[in-house]
């Protein structure tokens, strides 16, 4: 199903519809024709539909601009291992969460890998990352810097 957010010609708030429906009804009472007022943002998710609607409010009064990211897009694998890893507050737990996870995306990693999460994580080099998790014997090299996590 798809759905739209549209603006209150008459209130000027924004108000998440189904986007096949002929007209709706907004808060303040007003039946709005949905061929009169234009779709300010489309898409199958009713969650992401809250979320345009407080954006597109918010952007209407003024505290901020409309910014809505496009779908589609994938996130960076590095940056979603980090993201897992930055609020564990333990070093030994963190650098272990970060080799099982890039052992799970790559089977082996490398030091480059290691030095991509930890330049977004921020908290250790992946030098001491390797040399922690080796002494702790969290991962073992099965070729030539190249590890995978226990």
């Amino acid at each position: 199903m798809k759905y739209g957010v549209i603006v209150c010609p008459k209130c000027g708030m924004a108000k998440g519809v189904e986007a096949n429906r002929k007209t709706t009804t907004c808060h303040c009472g007003r039946e709005i024709k949905m061929s009169s007022v234009k779709l300010m943002f489309q898409t199958d998710s009713p969650m992401e539909l809250a979320d345009s609607v407080a954006m597109t409010n918010a952007s209407l009064r003024g505290e901020e601009h409309l910014v809505i990211e496009k779908k589609g897009k994938k996130k960076d694998p590095y940056f979603v291992i980090s993201e897992r890893a930055k609020p564990i507050k333990d070093p030994l737990e963190r650098m272990r969460v970060v080799a099982r996870e890039l052992t799970a995306l790559k089977v082996e990693f490398t030091f480059e890998d290691m030095k991509k999460v930890a330049a977004i994580v921020g908290k250790d080099s992946p030098e001491d990352m390797i040399a922690r998790l080796k002494e702790h014997n969290l991962i073992y090299e099965t070729g030539d810097g190249k590890f995978r996590s226990v």
